[in-house]
């Protein structure tokens, strides 16, 4: 199990050099790159498995699942409290969530990398080697992918090939963009990607809560991202004429 672990984590760095050349190399549109990725990987992992679900169960409950389904416990109180406690799943978001804001803010490369989100060109000519930089944030999306997807199988045992994982997409989207993260590029924060993922997950329970209807559950995710970009867009053209009026 452990080589096998690896070796996604492995897999998921070499598609995402393939997916980086392929965009820098051959100038393919990255919607296009990420779409027949999609499309391929998918059919790859159905066949491979027969289109069944696949896992391994509960074979680990005593020691792999721990990271996921484990708890670290505070305090216990008499009935009808119980126990409060952190999952531990919850470190290890907080420890990957303090490394990714570590390189983008304490790095040169994270400072790259926002240069080169805001204007390619203009991080061309200021002597930043483009290419290099695009084909690294391509390796970090895919393995943290991978990593994700290894929680998932490690949290539920198995996974169905055919339907896990679909439409995760517009969730990221949708906390990227609450989280004050531009989809021009160049502009935001893993603070609030962390907010945006907080917010996204207080949206599904209230959505449970207040018992609306499980179907309208997307309907409502597009409508939080359509508000984001509204607003993200009317914030930018302040922005943009208070500079005009003090220029």
């Amino acid at each position: 199990v452990p080589v096998a672990l690896l070796a996604v984590l492995g897999i998921a760095l070499l598609l995402g050099v393939v997916h980086g050349l392929l965009v820098t190399k051959i100038h393919l549109q990255p919607f296009v790159v990420t779409l027949c990725g999609l499309l391929l990987y998918r059919g790859i992992s159905r066949w491979l498995v027969g289109d069944e679900d696949t896992g391994y169960g509960n074979e680990y409950e005593s020691s792999l699942s721990l990271l996921t389904n484990g708890k670290f416990v505070l305090f216990t109180l008499e009935e009808p409290y119980g126990t409060y406690s952190i999952p531990y799943a919850f470190f290890i978001f907080l420890l990957v969530a303090i490394l990714a804001a570590v390189f983008l803010n304490k790095t040169i490369y994270g400072r790259y990398m926002l240069a080169l989100g805001r204007n390619v060109e203009a991080a061309r000519f200021s002597g930043i080697d483009t290419d290099r930089m695009t084909i690294i944030g391509y390796v970090i999306c895919t393995v943290m992918a991978a990593l994700g997807g290894l929680f998932f199988l490690n949290y539920a045992g198995s996974l169905s090939p055919s339907s896990h994982g679909n439409f995760f997409e517009l969730y990221a989207i949708a906390a990227a963009v609450l989280g004050g993260c531009s989809l021009r590029g160049g502009e935001g924060s893993i603070y609030g990607v962390v907010v945006g993922t907080a917010l996204m997950v207080t949206l599904k329970m209230l959505i449970t809560l207040m018992k609306i209807s499980d179907t309208l559950e997307f309907a409502i995710i597009g409508v939080v991202i359509l508000v984001g970009v509204i607003a993200d867009e009317l914030i930018k053209k302040a922005i943009a004429r208070r500079q005009a009026s003090k220029g």
